[in-house]
Parts: C-alpha cells; structure tokens; sequence
C-alpha cells in the first residue's frame, strides 16, 4: 500500500513536470515573437510650437523636420528648434534633399531654406514671382523630387521648380487633385474625375483601369511583392495593383471606419496605416493586423496627420496633437504604463498559462496573447482580488504558486483560489523551497515551514531578511535589510540553526551586502566588489574573477542570477549579461535601458529568469522582456561633425567659420568660441558626447548636449576633440578639429616694431629731459650764483645809498650848521657894531662881513649838495623837469629839500633865506605844481 501510494505521487509530480515545461516552452515560443516597441510622446511645450504637425522629412544626418502650423521644426535628437517663415506661419509640407538644403510649402507659399555658416537656415521664396491668378486660396500639400526638378503639389495644382535653371512654373491647369505619390521613380496623383495619373516629363497620362477610384480617395502607393504595388484608399479597402489590372486585398473593417489618412512600409516590410479616428495600424501583407497603436497605448492622439520611418527604423508621427516616436528598442519589449496604475514590479513568473506581475499595487496577470498589445499595462491586466498590496515575491512550488507579501505568505492554484497555509505574523520578503521546506524571510526574522504539516518549525535569526541563498555547502546565507549577511548552518530536521555567523563592517566589509548564486556558490555584492566565502580558510573574501570582468563597470545596483552559469548585473540603467564557465567570466550581452525616463525599482533592482529563453526586467512603471540568449552586437557609432564654429566677441559679435574649412583663423577679439555639433546616432541609441579641448580641459563626462563654449581663449593653436559614446560604453570615432586664435593687435610684428619706434622716441625723450634738468640744474646754480652776486652787490649799493645819505646828511647838515653860525656870528657883530659905532671897526666890520658874506655864498655849497642828491635820487631832477617844465633852478633847490624832509627852517639855513621867503617858495611852488591844499608838500615830493 506504502508503495502504491509512492508510486501514485511519483507519477503526479511527474505529470505536473510534464505540464509545467510544456508551459515553459509555450510561453518561451510566444515570447519570441513579441517586441513591444517603446511609445515616447512630444507635447507642443517640448517642442516649442503648435499643436498640429502636418508632415515630416530626414536628412542625410538623421535630422527630422517637422511642417508645424506656425513654422518649420527641427530636431536633432537633443534640442528642438523652431523656424518661422517671412510670411506665412503654417508648413503643410516639407522635403529635405540635404542638412543644407530644405524646401517647405503652405498656403500660397513655397520655397526653399538654406543652411548658414552659423548653423541658422534662411528662407528664399520660389513662389513670390507667380502670377496671382496661379492661386485659388491653395496650399502646397506635397513636395516630391523627379529628375532635376522639385514638384510642389497643391489640391488645384501642380508646380515645377527646375534646379539648373532656377525657373518656377505651374505645369497644369485648374484640376482636383489629392496627394502626389512617389512610386518607385514615377509620381502618381489621383484626380478626382479621372482616375489615377502617372507624370512623365511635365505631363500626366492616365494609368489603366485606375477608373476603379472614381468616388475614392487614394491616400498610398506603396511596394509591394515583385511588380506590384499596395493601393491604400481612406475607407474602401487595400488594392493590389500588378502593372494592369487592380485587385481588392482587405478591407478590413477596423481600418476602414477609422479613415485611413496616410500609410509607409517598414523596413521589415510591415505597413503603417494612419488614420484619423484611431491612431496607426500595424498590417503585414496579407492586411491582417499586427499591433493597434492609439491613445489607448498613451498615444497623446488618434489623428495621424504624416507618418515616417527614420534610417534607425524609429516611426515617427506628425499628429493633430503633438509628435509621437514609435521606438523598437533592440533586444527589448516593452511594458510600461504612464498611467501609475500597475505600479512598480518587483517579482514576475509564469504560472497557469499565464504571467503573474507582483507590483507595490498588488498582484496582476496577463495571458500570453495580451502580451503582443501595445497597451497589454494596464489595459489587458487583471487583479487577484484578495491580494492588493505590497508583493515582494513570487515562487512556483510543487505546482502552486506562492506569493510573499507585505501581510504574509499567500498561495494561489491554478484555478486562482487564494490561501493563506500559514501566519507568518508579518510580511515575507522571499521565499525559498528546500525539499520539504519552505525557507521564508521576513520582516522580523527567518521562519521554516515544513510544508507537509503547514507548520512554522523555526523561527530564529531577529532580523529583516530580503534574501535566501544556500550554497554548495549548505550553509545558508540571509541578507540583512539594509546590513550585512549572516551564515547559518542547520539542523538536519530544520528546526535550530546549529551555528551563526554575522559578516558585515566589523569584518572590514561593505555596510550593505547583496546575495546571489554563481556555480552553486553564493557570492556577495558590496561597494561594487565582489565577495565570496573562502570554506578552507573560513573567511570572506574578494571574488578575483567577476572583479577583472567588470572592473571598467563604475556603479553596481544588484546581481540576479538566471541559471547556475549565468547572471545579470545591473549597472546605471545598463544590464550586463554575464557567462561563469567555471573559473572565469566573461560579458555576453549589454543591455541599455535608459529609454524615455524608464528606470529600475531603486534598492531593489531585479531580473527574474522566466523561462531558458527569457528574462524579466522589473521597472518602477512596467517592465521589459529580454532574450536570456542574444549575442552582443556590435554597434559601430559614427563620427561625429560640427554644425556650426562661431567666434564671439565681448560685444557680442560673431564671426562664423564654414565647419568644413581647415586651419581657421580667429581674430583674438573674438576669441570666444562657440561649437554646435551633432551625429547620426542620437535617435537611434541614447548617445552622449564627450569633448575636449587639448591644452585646456581633458576629456568631458559624457553629456546629452550640441554646443560647447570656450570663452577667452588665450591666443594659440588649438585642436578641439569631439566623439560619441553610448550607455554601453561604445565609442564613436574622433573628430579633430583644429583652429588658431591670433594675437591680438597689440602682439603682431608691426605693433613690436611699434614698440621699438616709441621705445627709441620714449629714450630720445628721457636723454632730453635729462640733458634739460642737468641744464636746468646747471643754470639754476648760475642762476643761484647770479643772484648771491647780485644780492652782495646790492647789498654793497645799499651801503654806498647808506654812505650817499650818510655824506648828505652830513653835508647838509653841515651847511645848514655852518650857515646857522655865520648867520648867528654875523648878527652878533652887526649888534656889536651898532651897539658901539665904532668907526675905527668900521673897516674891520666891513672886511669881516665881507668874509661873512663870502662864506654865507652857497653857489659852491650847492653844487656839491646837487651832486650828492643826484647820486642818491638819480633822475629826480630831470624827472621834474619833464613832468614840471615851468619850475625854475630855485624850485628845484627846494624841491630837493623838500625831497630830503627838510623843514622851513633848515630850507632857511640851507638856502641862506629867511624862512618867510621859504614859505612863500613853497606857496608859489605849490601853485606851479598844482598840488591841493590839504596835501602836505613833503609827503608828495617823498612819494615822487
């Protein structure tokens, strides 16, 4: 009976192993074939214009231009820009034949814009010299190159510009026409009354049995098999047309009542069919439909106005709101859901035909079918209604699936019923299966269920634990929360923990330590090293092998591993697929996936292994399905080139320099550089560029930029290092370019000669001024010694004045002594004579008054006194006499008396007269001088 019953059990799990690869394999075939692309919307605030976008066109460098409702819009992966017309502001259409050459056309207006050494395009208008009668209220709807001319289509007309010769024209007459059509090398039209038209060399002929769309509005022509060509109309189906006869292919309802406005085929042969009501349809070419894209998927509007593949196979769309890029990521399908309504993912696996996704939201599961939906998040998910919570894990055991979550350990069966075995008091980080055993981290500690009694049988271990790995020893590890690792070994029957061994800092290891499995052995991850157990010498220590393989890697967030000999490591929004073979490592695969803001759960980064074939990236609102096999490609970026080369002066003046020309040269005025650059690669990979400009920087951090200054560069020679590098580390080609900054004026040749010349006048001047203060010098002790001369000789007049005045005074005084006493002397003997009447005296009285009067005779006494007074006042006397010619000889005797201060008295003595006649002297002289009354004569002869 104990063996029947073994057998009976032996079969079940075998026929539950049976069925549960089978599934594997199921699921692993429908994985394969999907390839959910990545939907990145642009809004007009991004952008920078209006809503509505009416077409779009590809240079040779991948930049795109947008025809926009108020100009022409630019885009080059990095910086959006808007270019306005003179005139108009809407763009209907637009054709790029190069970066430098665009032609655009809107109402009433068409023309062409040219690139400008400074990067800027300027617009020349074509259209400005037609006749007016040419226009019927019309817009230019198409722009289609054929030979060496370029057609401008509007819906009355057709017009021409010939490029040899520059001349413009209209090459029909008023018609009804729709959408010109390149088809292959020809261009068709469709006219309403006619049918469809092929033009050949200015003319249209009518193609055959094209009367079949009279009443229909053909929107495409587009390839198809050998010789054929796929006819789109707006709402009567797809027609095959095999260069005779016109065929009806589908005409599938969901397309038709959406009216198809506009369709391409894809690279990959697929078409797009846009439409007005309902966003864009994926067909292949049986018109059966691949993917549905609208607003449903987070398009931001079902209105396909233009659509267009780019060289990368991106599909661009110009909406009647906003831009929308239909991005397949290479290796990648995508799942995200803008909406937050999933909610970050953080455990995923396959059960019951279906994919479970444990997010912080809940518990979701979708159908294999669904997954091939653009919008599969959230639109095609469905919830376990009794689990909406926190989910951290999800584990398929013995054909049920168990889930840890924030309130515990649930299990779910096939038929989705949800029971809880156990209370594991708390929440369950992870889940681990150990034959009979259910090893749970959780919140508070390690607990073991023994799954045939449903019982907890350990409970040990006072610490959150996030993961569970045993190792080839069966030890087992438990990672801490946020610290450390501990090492446990077991009873045999589960139910104590023999021994216990923390690792963390006090080992001198990393504060937080993440666990994984390569080989059966646990491997630790910590302050991006590597960390394993070393069982003979009983330590941890660094793992050398996975250290050299990714030792260029900088930023390591989690290790997941997929099976024993391979593992994912997550960098910065980098996935790096690793191979073990044993004893070494080697990198298979990277994975970008650093798309339109998409990022991993942080602290919780995780790739879980779906199947042999397919792995699951957790995303923070989504995830990605990759290939668990892709061989990594090797991508090849290309160099990248200069838009524009600028140089600035303070003033804010530019000189812009051709980017193609060599050897530039720069003024130093403007010595100011500004580089605009750009590379194809920008919309195909997440391109960065790094620069550097040698003798100055080294090379950047990788930047999401198109222009560098350099501002007040010294002069020199300089070469300018540009290239690309994506997030996987590859790197483009150089670009060197090379320029001078010149010297300023003040550095040339002719100003050092300059220099020199002023140098030389500036040393002729100094020897000038030198001589001249030595002469000044000289001259200012000549000078010097003059003026010593000149003061002893002055000093030696004003003693002889001295002298002069001295004798005057002394002469006169003399005199007037001299003639006081004769006068006295004579009056005393003309008393004594009389008083006696001597007449015996009277001889000698005569004789001594003779000699009396003899000495009282002045003549001789005036003389000498005149000569002294002209020595000491020279000039006085010819002076008066110039100024008084009238003053006789004896005015001027009393003038001279009057010059020395002398009073009437001494005038008296001096001039032997009485002092009455001096007064009357003086009376009449003041008459003769006419000098008023109430000025003293004296002080008036002094002042003179």
């Amino acid at each position: 009976m104990h063996q029947h019953s073994k057998k009976r059990t032996t079969m079940f799990f075998l026929q539950k192993s049976l069925c549960f690869i089978i599934c594997l394999l199921w699921f692993s075939l429908g994985f394969a074939g999907i390839n959910n692309p990545l939907i990145i919307n642009f809004s007009k605030t991004q952008y920078g214009a209006a809503n509505k976008n009416w077409s779009i066109s590809e240079d040779e460098h991948g930049i795109l231009y947008f025809g926009n409702d108020i100009g022409l819009l630019e885009f080059d992966g990095i910086e959006w820009k808007l270019n306005k017309l003179p005139k108009a502001e809407v763009v209907r259409s637009v054709y790029a034949v190069s970066n430098n050459e665009i032609y655009t056309g809107g109402y009433e207006e068409f023309g062409k814009w040219s690139r400008q050494p400074d990067g800027e395009l300027t617009y020349t208008s074509l259209s400005k010299e037609l006749p007016t009668d040419n226009w019927q209220n019309d817009d230019i709807w198409r722009i289609l190159p054929q030979g060496e001319s370029i057609y401008f289509q509007s819906f009355s007309g057709i017009f021409r510009h010939h490029l040899p010769t520059g001349k413009t024209e209209k090459i029909t007459k008023q018609e009804n026409f729709h959408f010109l059509m390149q088809v292959g090398s020809e261009l068709w039209i469709q006219e309403t009354h006619k049918g469809l038209l092929r033009l050949q060399e200015g003319r249209f002929t009518l193609i055959p049995h094209s009367e079949l769309f009279l009443g229909k509005e053909v929107k495409a022509v587009l390839p198809y098999a050998e010789n054929q060509r796929l006819v789109v109309t707006s709402n009567s189906g797809l027609f095959i047309y095999d260069g005779d006869t016109f065929r009806l292919l589908s005409d599938a309802p969901e397309w038709i009542n959406s009216n198809i406005n506009c369709a391409i085929q894809k690279e990959n042969g697929h078409y797009l069919l846009g439409t007005i009501l309902n966003g864009v349809y994926m067909i292949d070419r049986q018109g059966k439909i691949i993917k549905h894209i609208n607003s449903d998927a987070y398009m931001q509007n079902n209105t396909i106005l233009f659509l267009h593949e780019d060289k990368y196979h991106n599909t661009w769309l110009a909406l009647d709101n906003g831009i929308t890029c239909i991005q397949i990521l290479p290796e990648l399908s995508c799942y995200t859901d803008p909406t937050g309504k999933t909610g970050a993912v953080y455990a995923a696996a396959l059960f019951a035909d279906k994919l479970f996704i444990g997010t912080n939201q809940g518990l979701f599961y979708i159908s294999q079918s669904d997954l091939n939906n653009i919008n599969a998040l959230p639109g095609d998910l469905q919830t376990i209604e009794n689990i909406k919570e926190q989910i951290w894990d999800l584990k398929i055991i013995d054909g049920k699936l168990y889930c840890g979550s924030n309130s515990g350990l649930k299990v779910i069966d096939e038929q989705l019923t949800v029971t809880t075995p156990i209370n594991a008091q708390g929440g369950v980080f992870t889940i681990l299966a150990k034959e009979h055993y259910l090893l749970l981290g959780t919140y508070a500690s390690l607990k073991i269920v023994d799954t045939r009694t449903q019982r907890i049988i350990l409970d040990d271990i006072r610490q959150p634990i996030v993961n569970i790995q045993i190792d080839h020893l069966d030890n087992v590890w438990l990672e801490h929360m946020n610290k450390g690792v501990y090492r446990c070994q077991l009873s045999e029957d589960m139910t104590k923990i023999k021994t216990s061994e923390y690792y963390g800092e006090d080992r001198e290891l990393p504060y937080k330590l993440h666990l994984f499995k390569i080989g059966g052995r646990v491997v630790m991850l910590g302050g991006n090293s590597f960390y394993t157990y070393n069982d003979i010498g009983g330590k941890v220590e660094l793992y050398e092998p996975l250290k050299h393989c990714l030792s260029n890697l900088t930023e390591i967030k989690n290790v997941s591993d997929i099976d024993k000999n391979h593992f994912y490591v997550m960098g910065d929004n980098v996935i790096y697929r690793i191979a073990h073979d044993g004893s070494q490592n080697h990198i298979e695969d990277k994975i970008d996936i650093n798309y339109n803001g998409m990022s991993m759960v942080n602290h919780f980064e995780r790739i879980i292994a779906l199947t042999d074939s397919t792995s699951l990236i957790c995303l923070d609102n989504g995830f990605l399905l990759c290939p668990n096999n892709q061989q990594q490609n090797v991508i090849s970026l290309s160099t990248p080139y200069i838009k524009s080369f600028s140089a600035l002066s303070k003033t804010g003046e530019a000189l812009h320099k051709e980017s193609e020309h060599e050897a530039i040269k720069i003024p130093f005025t403007n010595n100011t550089i500004e580089i605009r650059f750009a590379t194809d690669d920008v919309l195909a990979h997440n391109v960065s560029f790094q620069y550097k400009l040698e003798g100055i920087s080294e090379w950047s951090e990788p930047e999401r930029i198109n222009k560098v200054t350099y501002e007040r560069l010294p002069k020199g020679t300089y070469t300018f290092l540009l290239r690309s590098i994506d997030n996987l580390g590859n790197c483009s080609p150089t670009l060197e370019y090379t320029f001078t900054i010149l010297s300023p004026w003040y550095q040339t040749i002719w100003a050092i000669l300059g220099y020199f010349i002023i140098a030389l006048l500036v040393l002729r001047i100094v020897w000038i001024l030198i001589l001249r203060r030595y002469r000044n010098r000289h001259l200012i002790k000549i000078r010097l010694r003059e003026a010593k001369r000149l003061s002893r000789m002055n000093q030696q007049l004003q003693n002889q004045i001295k002298e002069k005045d001295a004798e005057l005074l002394s002469q006169t005084s003399f005199v007037i002594q001299r003639n006081e006493l004769i006068t006295q002397m004579k009056d005393e003997i003309e008393e004594f004579y009389r008083t006696h009447n001597n007449k015996a005296l009277a001889p000698l009285f005569h004789k001594i008054n003779m000699l009396f009067n003899n000495n009282l005779d002045t003549e001789e006494d005036w003389k000498m006194f005149l000569i002294k007074f002209e020595e000491k006042h020279t000039g006085f006397f010819k002076q008066l006499k110039t100024l008084y010619p009238q003053l006789t000889a004896n005015d001027l005797k009393l003038c001279a008396c009057l010059k020395l201060n002398l009073d009437s008295k001494a005038i008296a003595a001096l001039m032997n007269i009485s002092v009455r006649a001096v007064e009357n002297s003086r009376y009449r002289l003041r008459k003769k001088i006419n000098i008023p009354p109430n000025e003293n004569l004296n002080n008036f002869f002094l002042k003179l």
